[in-house]
């Protein structure tokens, strides 16, 4: 004689919810790490856009046909928010303009830190592929290393390297 309890299967509702009770503990678990390791890799992130950001900048500038160049503002240091143009500003290069608007980038939870390069400062690129920079008025000169030192609001530091005279990026990658 056969028993029907050993011989039964599991019936519909009592697999859909051990699938839901499996869900809510992966989630539980899962969900955590996976913001704390996507925090940590924030200011990462966010130096391997700045680093091609920049080496487009320089591109773009040297590509120039009529020599107008190209520039980066930064709007804010935290979060970091910058945007690049194709062109400069007419108050720094009575010669040239602010093009078109090449990119725009926020960092939500990235800051930067450390830097000559702030809130509301101008680096301008040269058709050479040479840059420099203004701020509070004074254009810095074009022989010096511009050190971009990006912090997440949890994790390490990631630095960004730009040679202004030769218009080289470090870092980021």
């Amino acid at each position: 004689m056969r028993s029907p309890a050993f011989h039964r299967g599991a019936s519909l509702v009592e697999v859909t919810l051990v699938a839901a009770l499996m869900l809510v503990l992966a989630m539980a678990f899962g969900v955590p790490g996976y913001r704390s390791y996507e925090a940590s890799r924030a200011s990462h992130d966010a130096a391997t856009v700045l680093s091609s950001d920049l080496a487009l900048l320089v591109r773009a500038a040297q590509n120039a046909s009529d020599g107008t160049g190209a520039c980066l503002i930064i709007e804010s240091a935290a979060p970091l928010s910058y945007r690049g143009y194709l062109g400069r500003p007419k108050k720094l290069d009575p010669n040239s303009r602010l093009g078109t608007v090449l990119f725009d980038r926020t960092f939500a939870r990235v800051t930067l830190a450390n830097s000559p390069i702030g809130s509301a400062t101008t680096l301008l690129f040269a058709s050479n592929g040479s840059a420099q920079y203004e701020s509070a008025g004074t254009i810095a000169p074009q022989h010096a290393t511009i050190d971009f030192q990006l912090r997440a609001s949890a994790g390490r530091a990631a630095d960004v390297r730009l040679d202004l005279f030769t218009g080289a990026v470090d870092g980021g990658g």
